[in-house]
């Protein structure tokens, strides 16, 4: 009498599909958090730039510390931005 296997044959390859799957997929979920978080932060970068850049235009003396703090007040940072 021959031993039957624990697990069909079909079941073993589905296992290996599904943990390659997933093994593919992290990496991409991943990627995707972090560019989310990335486009937050270019997104307030631009934000600063435009009314940074009116505020220097109006100003006698130039300050560009002075422009970006004014700046800052106008543009709400993304939450993981400190």
């Amino acid at each position: 009498m021959a031993s039957e296997p624990l697990a069909p044959a079909g079941e073993t390859h589905r296992r290996r599909a599904i943990s390659m799957l997933l093994a593919a997929v992290w990496p991409a979920i991943f990627a995707m958090m972090v560019g989310t978080a990335a486009d937050a932060e270019d997104d307030y970068v631009a934000c600063l730039i435009d009314p940074a850049a009116k505020i220097m235009k109006s100003q006698v003396v130039k300050d560009p510390a002075a422009a970006l703090e004014k700046a800052a007040r106008i543009c709400k940072p993304p939450p993981q931005v400190t």
